[in-house]
């Protein structure tokens, strides 16, 4: 590996000290340096014999890595039960297993950290594990532990499950020791419901892109980690939540845990805080104040969304992969998706774009970045031009193993080809997005899956299976308590049951219409076909015309000949223009 390039693996991470050695430094520094000596002459050893590498040594302590869970964990064992006669010498130890980044023979990042207060939080002569490490060795009979439960690793952001190990010649912890510390986990039979208020931005005005860009993925992160309930952020932004108590957000968002924090970027450092509150108990459930250095960027949403979904006792199926490892790349996706989201006119859209490319130039495995850019063409109009972006991202993502963003991405591309009208090939790619959504436990995936297919099977003429599909997907949204999509499958549905003549609420589906924001010009048109007012018609002839007349003259001509946009045009001149 060249020299300063970051690998990052798999590894398992041991921390060791010596319980009072400062102290007895103090007293005897010959005694010190003796009880140094011995812990070095008993370590060494034992790290070669289970194919360790020691790191380094920091006074009394050391740092080394494993190649697996049960070689630092043997190591660890060997090396308390050699000393256990030496009444003089009590050593403390931390395991954990996780994703650690290596760069010049030294290694670095949460795998480090967590072993580290693992070390720290342990009782002398005894070993303090994370649940990585302890679900590796609790199939196999010649280890035992004792929980410790959900601890708040303090000052570092993280929540982490600790078990002590147990042995005739290990002191085992005592849990009434971390209760202090110990955070309890959602045990309700209700399903888990939380609001991530966007964090706040304490630094410089235009560092506010990452508060905004870490909450929003926040957001899309807790969202496809299965059975959890989480308020969109358009719905959060709705409201004037800077002034609202936790009860009122809990009553207008209908939800029961309130996520917060700051974010303060200075220089190299970010300083960061969140606060989970439990509005039914009236308490808080987690809350820390740490800071990161800007090269750990990458990482914070992800060891958030980790901690966050652990405290409601939600775990995603999907095996999170790191969106990247280069800092800077990750910067620019989040200002991009700051300035798209936020965006007011086509130059704000054009700077996205070039600040997205520019990520994917740093990183061509960014496989959010490139998404982004595609989303950036298909909502555009551009269909063909997102299609060469989507299609490698597919690719790149199934090679990488990448199993959300191979959802994604075939979502995206059905999405074109539903677009296009290529009904049989949108079809395939959702009901392969569906499958790994399925597979993941994706329920948010999983809605937007069903509802494209629903509507494929509606614009085929396939009445019942559309109502089927519409029906499964309107099912989950109430479970999850998702409202962004309900207009639109509601408004499909009852076009099916039309079709199939079967009785709708049209008065429910007033309720939707009067909430709405944006109505857009899908469901105008398919207002104006449901409930015969020509109003809607109109309402979604304008708006494609004023999105056409955005677009280069030959990219306009080809939106207004996909079969919706065509439909409605055909429709429109057909009832004004007799």
């Amino acid at each position: 590996m060249p020299s300063s390039q970051i690998e990052r693996k798999l590894a398992a991470i041991m921390f060791t000290d010596i319980a009072g050695y400062t102290a007895t430094m103090s007293k005897d520094q010959d005694v010190a340096l003796s009880m140094l000596d011995t812990k070095r002459k008993a370590l060494k050893p034992l790290i070669q014999k289970y194919k360790g590498t020691l790191v380094k040594e920091m006074g009394d302590g050391t740092l080394s890595h494993f190649p697996s869970a049960i070689d630092a964990a043997n190591c660890s064992l060997d090396l308390q039960k050699s000393l256990k006669d030496n009444n003089d010498l009590n050593i403390r130890i931390g395991v954990h297993l996780g994703d650690t980044s290596f760069r010049d023979n030294d290694v670095f990042g949460d795998g480090v950290n967590i072993a580290s207060r693992l070390e720290k939080m342990s009782p002398p002569g005894g070993i303090l594990v994370s649940k990585n490490v302890y679900d590796e060795l609790s199939s196999r009979k010649a280890y035992d532990a004792i929980s410790l439960g959900l601890q708040s690793m303090k000052g570092v952001g993280r929540l982490v499950e600790v078990f002590g190990l147990k042995d005739e010649y290990l002191v085992v912890p005592t849990p009434l020791d971390y209760t202090d510390t110990k955070v309890e986990a959602h045990k309700d039979k209700e399903v888990p419901s939380i609001a991530i208020i966007p964090f706040e931005n304490k630094g410089k005005q235009e560092d506010a892109f990452y508060a905004y860009g870490i909450s929003a993925d926040l957001i899309s992160d807790c969202s496809g980690a299965g059975l959890i309930r989480v308020a969109g952020l358009k719905d959060i932004e709705k409201l004037d939540y800077t002034n609202l108590k936790y009860e009122e957000l809990s009553e207008k968002l209908l939800i029961r845990y309130i996520a917060q924090g700051t974010l303060w970027k200075m220089e190299n450092m970010f300083q960061l805080s969140v606060e989970l509150y439990d509005t039914k108990d009236k308490k808080v459930v987690w809350s820390d104040r740490w800071q990161e250095n800007w090269d750990n960027l990458a990482s914070i949403k992800g060891n958030l969304s980790n901690g966050l979904l652990k405290a409601l006792d939600t775990t995603s199926k999907a095996e999170k992969r790191a969106e990247t490892t280069n800092t800077k790349a990750y910067e620019l996706y989040l200002k991009a998706k700051h300035t798209y989201d936020k965006r007011t006119d086509t130059n704000d859209t054009e700077t996205a774009r070039l600040l997205l490319r520019q990520a994917i130039e740093l990183d061509d495995t960014l496989i959010a970045a490139k998404l982004q850019l595609g989303i950036s063409y298909n909502q555009m109009g551009d269909n063909d031009e997102a299609m060469k972006i989507y299609i490698p991202a597919l690719k790149q993502a199934e090679k990488l193993g990448d199993k959300v963003g191979m959802g994604y991405s075939l979502n995206s591309i059905g999405i074109v080809h539903d677009n296009k009208g290529e009904y049989d090939k949108a079809l395939e790619y959702y009901d392969r997005s569906l499958k790994i959504q399925e597979e993941l436990g994706d329920k948010y995936g999983m809605v937007y899956s069903l509802n494209s297919i629903g509507i494929v099977h509606y614009n085929r003429g396939e009445y019942s299976k559309a109502a089927e599909y519409l029906e499964k997907s309107l099912a989950i949204q109430k479970e999850i308590g998702l409202k962004g999509l309900e207009l639109y499958s509601t408004i499909y549905l009852n076009l099916s049951y039309r079709h199939l003549s079967r009785d709708y609420d049209e008065k429910h589906l007033h309720s939707f219409i009067k909430d709405a924001e944006n109505i857009g010009y899908e469901l105008n048109f398919r207002l104006y076909q449901l409930l015969d007012d020509k109003s809607y018609l109109e309402t979604a002839y304008r708006e494609l015309q004023d999105i056409a007349s955005e677009m280069e003259e030959e990219l306009g001509k080809k939106f207004l000949s996909y079969p919706i946009p065509k439909a409605i045009v055909e429709e429109y001149n057909k009832v004004f223009k007799k």
